[in-house]
């Protein structure tokens, strides 16, 4: 089971650094559509609404500490760089936990390196050290696939991958 939460606290952010482009997207999307002036600032007044729009769920007291904030820093306005730096981390955390199929098939074909539709052992080597450096030693790492390996046949192919993800 340990050897399952090392893969889970490397597939779970796998998974949230391929979803930064997508919440660049979304924010993109919003922070447009509430520029209502197409000056490239959004007003703190429309600001909880935006965010409801991106199915993020503010209380009233974040709100008001948010609306205070960037009335000191910017007047009450607030750019696309500020808006990223502030809802980026909200939403990424918002959604870290809710990894679905398209998300895993993405993490699984970043540590499948060779395309082939299975991660060996060099494959998942690589990714492991890739995303945590010298962190993981060469013995961790074989026997995270042999109890990933449900088969027996040296490699993780996508259904086992899920498994071990759904554990």
């Amino acid at each position: 089971m340990k050897n399952y939460k090392v893969l889970h606290n490397i597939v779970g952010p796998a998974c949230v650094f391929l979803k930064q482009g997508f919440v660049q997207t979304l924010l993109r999307v919003a922070f447009v559509e509430f520029d209502k002036n197409k000056k490239g600032y959004i007003s703190h007044r429309d600001l909880g609404e935006c965010m409801r729009t991106m199915g993020y769920m503010p209380t009233e007291m974040e709100l008001i500490e948010l609306s205070q904030q960037i009335s000191e820093w910017s007047g009450g306005k607030i750019d696309f760089e500020d808006f990223v730096e502030l809802m980026g981390p909200k939403l990424l955390a918002e959604t870290a936990d809710m990894i679905g199929v398209k998300e895993l098939r993405d993490a699984f074909k970043e540590f499948d390196s060779d395309g082939d539709g299975q991660i060996s052992l060099t494959e998942l080597r690589e990714a492991m050290k890739k995303l945590m450096g010298e962190q993981v030693t060469n013995r961790e790492i074989s026997e995270i696939l042999k109890d990933v390996d449900l088969n027996g046949d040296g490699q993780v192919d996508f259904e086992e991958f899920v498994r071990m993800m759904s554990r």
